[in-house]
């Protein structure tokens, strides 16, 4: 590609942030293929190969040449509970992989960007597997940044012919500090040190910047570098914090520990004959290096230092069951009263998640994800524990009333658990898709939503009642709303349905209401179960709903002539 040598400084300035653009967009094409592909082996690794700092830092290593960034591979292993000395040792190994990866990339591959780019494609779209969709996205995302370091090399090269530019970068590097804030300042808003030492490469290789100065640069990278997992990890709690902020000040030491010898490292380069733009990939990889190796030797004082320092912080405690007291030193009436107590509280926790919901569910459905994640987490908690307590409960000596009041309480945490369950692991992932997919439903389908909705709060406080009271007026009126609320929501459904047809309007979008709209009516009928056990036990049910069931003749009895060997005649 050539570029005319009279093309302006803003038209430069356009291909390069265009080159960037493309860079990165590459690289998240190649990390989206690669959770696609191998995602949960990913997981895996981190979650199940951990056997100490050692092991956490080759992790670091690895995943960090499979996902192509370490800002990646650290997100998965926060995500993944990875903290502490174990957390700083898989950073440091993450920056290790960095500089593998960009000693590749420092070489030119870009005859290889059309193939790479075309078999993506074709993987992609014609991949019979989840994995080789993944690989074949991952392939494309790689020609993408081949192309797009090509085209960086050669917007770069006109550059030269910029005396402002030239000017600019001269009086930045006349002052290390400032040059060095200013390369950590670039790197932290492209979130990817491998993009700015891609790029920094390609302008030393166009004689833009000199080769000190690009050394000099390369310093500032690596702060920036590790100021992400910082800034991402700042509203964590202190154990989260240790690692990021370990890595950070590890390399703010070995940014002082270089810069007095940086000139010194320079003349080596040029014996050893370096080309410029190698010499800033080779100091890349030396820096994480040598951080890496002075930080394992500290990586555990290092990490308890940082955590003795920080400050202390005032923790929300987590909800747990508070009445379940030693069951033999508690009469079977006290203990079933005492998990009463606890299953009104887990389902004010429901309660509270499906307001959340409620409120949020047409905004920041990833704020809100997360929240819900981790109320399922506690009712799953509350739901283990009390339903062990009911268990251990039901072996010591009850009467019939009490056996049948610890079924329907078992009942009932169940129903609640699987209800936090479908709100955490159905709802809302209709809601993400929606949101990625930039759905939006209509005032109808919304006005339908809130009146099912609003029926299902409405019947929340009586489904505890029931439970609590054990009153068969209660358990009649909880029947009763359920009959009404499936009949209004099937009119909803029918309604919207035929609006779906005459007007032809979105079959995905129309698919993603009705699904939330089941999901209410699973969340309803959970909610009234608790009122069958007791009505069944009064005889107040029909043992089938079928109209014919009850005016059947009694099963024949068939007697031995029934079986007899004589034939039938």
């Amino acid at each position: 590609m050539e570029i005319a040598h009279d093309m302006n400084i803003t038209q430069l300035f356009i291909g390069l942030a265009g080159g960037v653009t493309l860079l990165i967009w590459g690289l998240k094409r190649v990390q989206e293929g690669m959770n696609r592909a191998y995602g949960s082996k990913l997981a895996y690794l981190v979650r199940d190969r951990f056997a100490g700092v050692w092991s956490a830092l080759g992790l670091g290593a690895t995943l960090t040449l499979i996902l192509q960034s370490s800002t990646a591979a650290a997100l998965l292993a926060g995500s993944l509970g990875v903290q502490g000395e174990a957390g700083l040792a898989f950073l440091l190994g993450a920056d290790v992989g960095t500089t593998i990866v960009a000693l590749i990339l420092s070489f030119d591959l870009s005859a290889l960007s059309p193939l790479l780019i075309a078999v993506g494609v074709g993987l992609e779209f014609r991949g019979r597997s989840k994995r080789l969709q993944g690989i074949g996205q991952a392939a494309m995302g790689l020609g993408l940044m081949l192309l797009a370091l090509a085209t960086l090399r050669s917007m770069a090269e006109p550059l030269q012919a910029s005396a402002l530019f030239v000017d600019i970068m001269r009086s930045l590097l006349a002052e290390p500090w400032l040059a060095l804030l200013f390369a950590a300042a670039i790197t932290f808003m492209l979130h990817s040190s491998l993009v700015m030492v891609l790029l920094l490469s390609g302008l030393v290789a166009a004689q833009v910047i000199d080769v000190p100065g690009g050394l000099l640069l390369i310093l500032g990278v690596n702060v920036g570098s590790a100021l992400i997992p910082v800034y991402m990890s700042r509203g964590a709690s202190n154990a989260k914090r240790v690692a990021p902020l370990g890595n950070l000040l590890l390399r703010c030491l070995g940014v002082m520990a270089f810069l007095p010898i940086l000139g010194w490292i320079h003349n080596i380069f040029n014996t050893l004959q370096f080309a410029g733009a190698w010499q800033l990939v080779v100091l890349h990889c030396l820096f994480n290096l040598a951080v890496a190796s002075f930080g394992m030797l500290i990586v555990s004082k290092l990490a308890g230092w940082i955590d003795y320092r920080l400050p202390p912080q005032k923790l929300t405690p987590t909800p747990s069951p508070k009445h379940l007291d030693d069951i033999l030193d508690t009469s079977p009436a006290a203990a079933i009263s005492n998990v009463v107590r606890d299953t009104l509280t887990m389902g004010d926790l429901l309660e509270d998640m499906l307001k959340d919901v409620h409120r949020n569910m047409y905004k920041n459905v990833e704020v809100l994800a997360k929240k819900i994640n981790q109320s399922d987490d506690i009712i799953d908690d509350f739901h283990q524990q009390i339903n062990a307590y009911l268990l251990e409960l039901g072996g010591q000596e009850l009467t019939k009333e009490e056996r049948d009041r610890c079924q329907d309480l078992l009942l009932f945490t169940t129903n609640i658990e699987h209800a936090g369950d479908i709100i955490e692991r159905s709802i809302i992932m209709l809601l993400k898709k929606k949101n990625n997919l930039h759905i939006e439903f209509s005032s109808q389908e919304k006005e339908a939503i809130e009146a099912c909705m609003q029926g299902l709060f409405e019947v929340m406080p009586l489904s505890f009642q029931v439970m609590m009271s054990e009153d068969a007026e209660a358990a009649k009126g909880l029947f009763q709303a359920k009959q009404a609320f499936n009949v209004m929501h099937q009119k909803q459904l029918d309604t919207l349905r035929q609006r779906a047809m005459d007007q032809r309007v979105s079959p995905l979008a129309h698919s993603l209401f009705t699904d939330i709209m089941r999901d209410i009516k699973r969340l309803h009928s959970h909610f009234t179960a608790i009122a069958y056990p007791l009505l069944s036990r009064q005889g107040a049910l029909h043992n089938s709903r079928w109209r014919g069931a009850e005016d059947r003749p009694p099963a024949v009895e068939l007697d031995k002539k029934t079986f007899s060997d004589d034939p039938v005649t």
